[in-house]
């Protein structure tokens, strides 16, 4: 099976879903949360969304548009506002 494109959206997708608690980790079976990575999958995504406008079919553009939007609302939900800093040991 070759991937697509939507098959990236849906790995990082997966990784931002399990790095904010809203799924089970498949390497513990446990739910975790990380801010950290959290941040830094939707900043990868943030980052295909801008350098592949206007180069996607419209369901794909669609799909990484609905991921991000999602991801983002989310990481709210977890963490709070994105652009707050943190400061070590803040979240558990």
């Amino acid at each position: 099976m070759k991937p697509t494109f939507l098959t990236v959206i849906q790995v990082f997708q997966i990784e931002g879903m399990v790095a904010l608690g809203k799924m089970l980790n498949p390497a513990t079976n446990q739910i975790t949360k990380s801010i950290d990575h959290a941040r830094y999958v939707i900043d990868v995504l943030d980052v295909l969304h801008e350098k592949t406008k206007g180069n996607l079919d419209p369901g794909e553009a669609n799909f990484l548009e609905q991921t991000l939007s999602t991801l983002k609302l989310n990481f709210v939900d977890e963490f709070g506002d994105p652009n707050t800093a943190f400061t070590a040991g803040e979240l558990a």
